[in-house]
């Protein structure tokens, strides 16, 4: 996944994520095109500023990608850089891999060093399902089940799987939010373990149920939960969570914890 050879040089980065891309791809360095699109000195985990460079690369078959070398090489082989583009505007999308590439030093970090990070209480992940299920919310989450489990410190983060559907039994007000309609906010749902959702904002009146069963609400893929509270993604456009949702971990802890913030001004 990475490598930990600190660099320190545009020339440096571009040489280091050739080699790393070339010995993933069994190709020769020679053959792989770099390009620095962004470099800073920024705020690394251990608190000390390091130079960081946002690197693109492309190969002769036409696959290509982005990473970051400085403290360590990471490559993210889940996004092409056209995925990479729709992260945001040019200093958004470089922001949002930033973000990731720290999450993933905090994870790595976290699981190398700390003791039982990957096994969640039982108890505390059932009342966090149930939760998250509860139907008497203005959403509900169907078809949940746990993807991914870390414990940072004392910050405990969880990855599930699932979609929101919405509570027809609410309304919502731009002053006050989302309201119940009256004493009734209970939603049925049907028993069967899978629930087919059908993507519909919570902002509009909320339709029936179609024809095809499917109920409305929003096909998150992911849902994350700091201890006991939501991290809303809701700020991510659906094309944006769906590459998100490949690292969503990383994603988690890189927009909580990570120490980098470039400018958002537009800078070449």
């Amino acid at each position: 996944m990475s490598t930990h050879k600190s660099v320190v040089s545009a020339a440096q980065a571009r040489e280091e994520v050739r080699d790393y891309v070339a010995q993933e791809l069994g190709l020769d360095p020679e053959a792989i095109q770099t390009r620095v699109a962004f470099n800073r000195e920024l705020p690394w985990v251990d608190g000390r500023a390091r130079p960081c460079f946002l690197v693109e690369w492309a190969e002769p078959n036409g696959r290509d990608g982005v990473a970051i070398a400085g403290p360590y090489t990471h490559n993210f082989f889940e996004f092409s850089r056209a995925d990479a583009y729709q992260l945001g505007a040019q200093n958004a999308w470089r922001q949002q891999l930033l973000n990731l590439y720290a999450g993933c030093e905090l994870v790595a970090q976290a699981r190398l060093t700390q003791p039982l990070t990957d096994t969640p209480d039982p108890t505390r992940l059932a009342i966090i399902k149930q939760s998250l299920e509860e139907r008497t919310n203005w959403r509900i989450a169907v078809n949940v089940s746990l993807r991914d489990f870390l414990r940072l410190g004392t910050d405990e983060y969880y990855i599930f799987n699932g979609s929101w559907v919405w509570n027809p039994n609410y309304r919502y007000s731009h002053l006050k939010g989302f309201v119940p309609y009256g004493e009734k906010t209970l939603m049925e749902l049907p028993k069967s373990e899978f629930l087919p959702v059908k993507n519909f904002s919570p902002f509009e009146a909320i339709p029936p149920l179609g024809e095809d069963g499917a109920y409305p609400g929003e096909l998150v893929s992911f849902i994350i939960v700091k201890n006991n509270q939501i991290l809303e993604t809701r700020a991510l456009d659906l094309y944006a969570r769906t590459l998100m949702n490949q690292v969503a971990m990383f994603y988690a802890l890189g927009r909580e914890n990570g120490p980098f913030q470039i400018d958002l001004v537009e800078q070449q």
